[in-house]
């Protein structure tokens, strides 16, 4: 019996075949959607409170004293030091608000298809 070297080619994906599986794959798809929907919202509460930082001290010397917590130890710097720093930490985790929130579309566009592929109809139970 002779045997194949080389690469393998993937097994092919068994379809989901009873309704437990359906119904269970897409509760998965619906909680993965909630939790970028979560980590969405905690990136906007981030962003909300540099926003506040950046009004408080934008007005204000570059060279006056201000303090800054970085990994638990207060650091004393100036104005001018912390708020680019402060903008540049902004503009980061609204990057990542971005990429999110392409998550979430593409995930709502997965759990969609898939709806429509199993014929499922989401009830509202309120």
């Amino acid at each position: 019996m002779a045997t194949k070297i080389g690469p393998q080619p993937p097994p092919p994906q068994t379809p989901l075949v009873t309704e437990e599986q359906i119904v269970n794959a897409f509760k998965e798809l619906k909680q993965q959607q909630s939790q970028i929907m979560t980590k969405i919202s905690e990136f906007d509460n981030d962003v909300g409170e540099y926003n506040l930082v950046i009004n408080a001290i934008t007005g204000l010397e570059p060279t006056r004293k201000c303090f800054r917590m970085v990994g638990g130890v207060l650091v004393e710097r100036t104005v001018g030091d912390v708020l680019p720093t402060i903008q540049q930490n902004k503009d980061g985790i609204e990057g990542i608000i971005k990429k999110l929130e392409e998550q979430l579309n593409s995930k709502t566009k997965e759990i969609n298809d898939f709806a429509q592929k199993y014929k499922i109809k989401i009830q509202n139970t309120q």
